[in-house]
């Protein structure tokens, strides 16, 4: 039998109504919290917000919110976020929301006690999530996360990515002690999110258990959920895009987005995600899980020449008629079968349909980024970025 390491140090709470049990669990880090959300400019998001500093208050916390948080999570909010941490005392965060929030709140976890930060410093040296990292803080504060999309998996991963708009640049970074703590996965607050969202996230998903089900690192463990985290996802997000408000899909694609993120913080992903992270740095109004669907056709025209055999299984998660194809034919079908899949829950659409300008496609096949990327020679990843501006 293959030898592997597996490693998942979160505690997870998962279910209906979970939200309730978050004061208690916050409770055990301390009493100061911040709680760490976007912005709320249009109330949407404040019955939400009251419910969950209630619960800490029934718990007998005191909070901060930190509600600054932006998509793509940039250097200036998080050092805002660390300067609010440290001036008022804060023994616990408290992330609730989207992977932006989740991130920001491990970012400001890991680097609250580093003093000034160089963050070309940090780009350069914590890029391998398999590494165990020196703290850059004398210590870590303890994070408890409350995902409200199912996509990201960021509350189960050490892995943030963090953007630097004065130079274009979005990185994703990886510590051992970026792990939350404790996460609370509750399908309830996943029910409002409007269909393109959650086809977004939900796509997101699919593609940390696919990139790392390929991997040469993924174990019979993450292998298995992945497998089973892709079933779910293919079976259940074309009928949740039509149907938002059902619950029994929410908690299917709840836990399958759960299963992914393990997966991903065992195994990581590949080719796709650093390049719709370059697109991210030049362009952040794209949002990442609609860069991955805009990739993925044009990419697996090439992958499923690289990894027959596993293509050839995904395929058929899609089209159980092909359960007697051969691997090969199995694995040529799939980038049709992935063209129709993102046609049915609306994200099959080219970078120029998303106005993505030539100029932004230009800078980002220049990347210097593609020069270190081990995934393909540097022509196949920027031909995949090319063939992807037009359909």
């Amino acid at each position: 039998m293959e030898s592997f390491n597996f490693y998942q140090p979160t505690r997870v709470h998962f279910g209906a109504g979970r939200l309730n049990e978050v004061g208690q669990i916050v409770k055990k880090y301390g009493t100061k919290c911040m709680l760490v959300t976007t912005t709320n400019t249009e109330d949407v998001l404040r019955p939400l917000y009251d419910r969950v500093k209630g619960i800490l208050a029934e718990a007998g916390g005191e909070g901060v919110h930190f509600d600054k948080v932006v998509p793509n999570p940039t250097i200036t909010g998080i050092e805002e976020a660390i300067g609010q941490v440290n001036s008022q005392g804060v023994e616990v965060l408290l992330a609730v929301g989207g992977g932006s929030s989740i991130d920001t709140a491990k970012s400001i976890s890991l680097f609250h006690g580093a003093g000034k930060v160089d963050w070309q410093q940090v780009f350069a040296t914590f890029t391998d999530p398999f590494s165990e990292y020196d703290s850059p803080s004398p210590s870590v504060l303890p994070l408890v996360a409350v995902p409200t999309t199912a996509g990201t998996g960021s509350e189960l991963t050490q892995a943030m990515v963090i953007s630097d708009p004065a130079n274009n640049d979005k990185e994703c970074i990886f510590h051992d002690k970026a792990f939350a703590k404790e996460a609370v996965i509750d399908p309830e607050l996943m029910r409002t999110l409007p269909p393109r969202l959650t086809a977004m996230t939900g796509f997101d998903a699919f593609t940390h258990a696919f990139e790392s089900y390929l991997q040469d690192c993924a174990s019979p463990y993450t292998k298995t959920i992945g497998l089973k985290s892709m079933s779910l996802i293919v079976e259940t997000l074309p009928q949740l895009v039509k149907d938002t408000g059902n619950m029994e899909l929410r908690e299917k694609m709840a836990l399958a987005a759960m299963l992914s993120g393990i997966s991903l913080g065992n195994a990581a992903a590949t080719l796709p995600h650093p390049i719709s992270e370059i697109v991210g740095g030049v362009a952040p109004r794209l949002a990442h899980g609609q860069c991955l669907a805009t990739l993925y056709p044009q990419y697996l025209r090439w992958q499923c020449t690289q990894t027959v055999e596993k293509c050839g299984t995904v395929a058929r998660l899609f089209d159980p008629a092909l359960s007697d194809a051969s691997d090969k034919e199995a694995a040529d079908k799939l980038p049709l079968l992935m063209k129709e899949f993102l046609q049915s829950v609306g994200l099959y659409r080219s970078f120029s349909e998303l106005g993505l300008t030539e100029e932004e496609l230009r800078t980002a096949e220049a990347s210097p980024v593609f020069n270190f990327l081990p995934f393909a020679p540097k022509e196949v990843m920027v031909g995949i970025l090319h063939d992807s501006y037009q359909f």
